[in-house]
């Protein structure tokens, strides 16, 4: 079977994208299904290295082998070099033997090289459907369709990958995990963007997007660093700094990143939340009052709103909690409004009034069914009203949905790896 072996030229084109670690080397991936080894250089090839001998069944004779051969074999040569020239010969070799699964995976990656991302992703999709069970091939399809702007299957393929397994390369698995937080955090998904990252910090050394897409997270700021002005994006970095530090286990580092974040922007927009999510696993009571420093200062800054009303619900004074949530309610984006309803269903079932939250809760199972936790609390609304053939239906909705859910998810309750969808 043709193997890619040895070390080759890194391309310059990959190495442009900021999402790629240059000084990477490709080390050995294997997939779901046992994949041989493939050591190279560049990033994306690494990927593909493995992924891409798949199995035994794709070695079928052709009557053109020798041309065949030949044109893998130079495509090979110039993959790294020459990445336009190894997608057309690539091409030349898939006319012989169409079903070749590498084939198709390595053109994709050759494409993806040169910025063809849509020939990339129409090539990557049918090396998939010809080999399906290597995650890191689904993570470069959503790699590549994040680059089509589309969004939601790029992130529903990137989570393929990661179900499947990213292999070894931390590099790629960083590239993978970053350009998610990214496309999450345009949609002020902090909490899922936060979860993409932390599993990151296993790893010694990270490349500057990591921070960065963690700044954003913690200061919830739903923008690309390209569009910030200069000082908001000494602000993103300084917080990004702390804020892994923290995830990554050195607290003495992030305590002086935290301090110093306060000492140099303390009326900065987001300054004060991040440093209450930083409180959170420590001084409840110190957090609150950084949650409140920042709506004070910030009005408009929903999850400050959200983990304020969530803390107040905590410590036993809901009706504190009501007035924070129907101002968040009128802020919040859409996607997180199912959220705010079933935190004001938690209050109003707090402080007794049943007929309350058991509509703010039928309103957030319309929003949200899919969430075990609203459906528990749903259960126990209707199990307090006395309607138990709907508290039994409920009940019953929960215990299927459990095994697969983590609870309801506020974004500021989960600072650092909230895995809901992930």
């Amino acid at each position: 079977m043709w193997n890619v072996v040895g070390q080759t030229s890194r391309s310059a084109r990959v190495l442009q994208d900021p999402l790629f670690d240059p000084s990477a080397n490709r080390p050995t991936w294997t997939s779901a299904a046992g994949l041989e080894s493939c050591p190279t250089n560049t990033l994306w090839a690494l990927a593909l290295g493995l992924l891409l001998l798949a199995a035994p069944s794709m070695r079928a004779q052709t009557p053109a082998k020798e041309q065949f051969d030949d044109l893998a074999h130079r495509a090979e040569a110039v993959l790294d070099s020459r990445p336009e020239e190894a997608a057309r010969l690539y091409k030349q070799a898939l006319a012989i033997r169409p079903e070749w699964a590498e084939g198709w995976l390595y053109m994709g990656g050759a494409l993806y090289q040169v910025g063809r991302y849509a020939e990339a992703t129409d090539a990557l999709r049918k090396g998939l459907e010809l080999a399906p069970g290597v995650g890191t091939g689904w993570a470069l399809l959503g790699l590549s369709e994040s680059q089509l702007e589309d969004q939601d299957q790029a992130l529903a393929d990137i989570r393929k990958g990661e179900d499947l397994g990213l292999g070894t390369n931390t590099a790629f698995e960083s590239a993978v995990r970053v350009r998610a937080a990214q496309l999450l955090i345009r949609s002020s998904a902090f909490d899922e963007a936060l979860a993409q990252l932390q599993p990151l910090s296993k790893h010694h050394d990270n490349p500057p997007p990591v921070e960065e897409a963690m700044g954003l997270c913690v200061l919830a700021i739903p923008d690309d660093m390209a569009q910030l002005s200069p000082q908001r994006r000494a602000v993103v970095d300084l917080a990004g700094k702390a804020a892994w530090a923290f995830a990554s286990q050195h607290p003495d580092e992030a305590a002086a990143g935290y301090r110093q974040l306060l000492a140099q922007y303390p009326n900065e927009p987001g300054v004060h939340y991040a440093y209450g999510l930083y409180l959170m696993e420590t001084d409840l009571t110190g957090a609150l009052a950084e949650f409140q420093k920042e709506v004070r200062n910030n009005p408009k800054h929903w999850p400050a709103l959200l983990v304020v009303a969530s803390l107040q619900i905590r410590q036993g004074t809901p009706e504190q909690a009501i007035e924070s949530l129907q101002a968040a309610l009128k802020i919040v984006p859409a996607k997180y409004r199912w959220m705010c309803h079933t935190e004001l269903g938690r209050a109003n079932l707090n402080a007794n009034n049943l007929g309350a939250a058991i509509g703010e809760l039928e309103n957030a199972v319309l929003r949200m069914p899919s969430n075990a936790n609203v459906h528990f609390l749903l259960a126990e609304a209707y199990r307090q009203a006395g309607r138990k053939a709907d508290a039994e239906r409920e009940r019953t909705e929960f215990e299927k949905m459990k095994v697969q859910q983590d609870p309801l998810g506020v974004p500021a309750l989960h600072p650092f790896g909230y895995s809901g969808k992930n």
